[in-house]
């Protein structure tokens, strides 16, 4: 019986485990995008809790998840878009403006959902969430189907775009030309890449893909949102990028790394140890600062990242 216990202990803890890694995925796709390019997207936070705002908003009163997921995608991509005219065009600090644009969603997502509350007190204001989505035949293999094969369609997508992003980068010619401007955005432009024109793109994608990871949380994990929901999720994010090498399998697996840690708290929890509960929260943000302690320095980014560029 106590194996079958601890068996089961394990699968539920892997399976949290995949979930909890796929909002800081989205997220620290976009932001390995946005370095690929030269740009270093400090404003993922910013952007997933805006992300995880307006697909709650755009739930609740359209009545759809699919609306909702929609509103988080237009939202990320206006923050996107501003960190791209700042950084790119006006050659404002990244650094700055990405904190700065934290800064405001945080402010602009509390001040409007205290707004809310008078009018959606009355009706609720908790949403549906996505349910999950078993793969057929995988889905029933034991131990294996529960962990990774009955979750809902952003997590299957989730990795699907570690796919994508993968052949892009390295046998496209999109790709090459992305990878080129991060480098060397001079060489790039002698040769006819439109630097900017790339960066732009680079940046709206990551922004897109941050609110994903923002709307993640609210459609699928806590059905409503909350103040600073997202909790610092948006640095693990590009801690994440950094441990992962700037590659999107190795981001794949720091994902994982963190969202084991954040299960294991979780689970340690449930388990009422004698451990102080704040000490089993700092858990995944202890997990980032190790792991990065041991490639700081030995991990070289794109040449070019944090760099604006213009022609001479």
């Amino acid at each position: 019986m106590n194996d079958l216990i601890l068996s089961a202990t394990i699968v539920t803890w892997l399976a949290m485990s995949v979930r909890l890694a796929t909002p800081l995925l989205f997220t620290a796709l976009g932001g390995l995008v946005a370095q690929k390019s030269g740009v270093f997207n400090f404003a993922l936070e910013g952007m997933m809790l805006m992300g995880a705002f307006f697909g709650y908003v755009g739930a609740l009163y359209s009545g759809s998840l699919w609306v909702g997921l929609l509103c988080a995608l237009l939202a990320g991509a206006i923050m996107g878009l501003i960190l791209a005219f700042t950084s790119v065009t006006l050659g404002v600090s990244q650094l700055v403006v990405g904190i700065g644009m934290s800064i405001f969603a945080a402010g602009f997502t509390g001040y409007f959902y205290r707004l809310m509350q008078r009018d959606v007190a009355a009706g609720g204001n908790t949403i549906a969430n996505l349910q999950p989505l078993p793969i057929p035949l995988l889905g029933d293999i034991p131990i294996v189907g529960p962990i990774l094969f009955n979750h809902n369609i952003l997590v299957y997508l989730s990795v699907v775009l570690v796919v994508i992003i993968a052949v892009i980068f390295s046998r496209t010619p999109v790709g090459l030309n992305l990878r080129a401007v991060g480098e060397n955005p001079r060489v790039a432009d002698t040769v006819g890449i439109r630097v900017h024109r790339m960066r732009y793109a680079a940046v709206i994608i990551s922004g897109i893909l941050a609110g994903a990871g923002g709307a993640f949380l609210t459609l699928t994990q806590v059905s409503r949102f909350l103040e600073n929901l997202v909790d610092g999720r948006g640095w693990i994010a590009l801690a994440a990028v950094i441990l992962g090498k700037y590659s999107p399998w190795g981001v794949l697996g720091a994902c994982l790394l963190f969202g084991a840690a954040d299960a294991l708290q979780m689970q340690l929890q449930i388990f009422g140890l004698e451990i102080p509960h704040q000490i089993l929260l700092m858990t995944p943000y202890l997990m980032a600062m190790l792991a990065l302690a041991g490639v700081v320095g030995r991990v070289r980014g794109p040449a070019g990242q944090g760099k604006p560029y213009f022609k001479s």
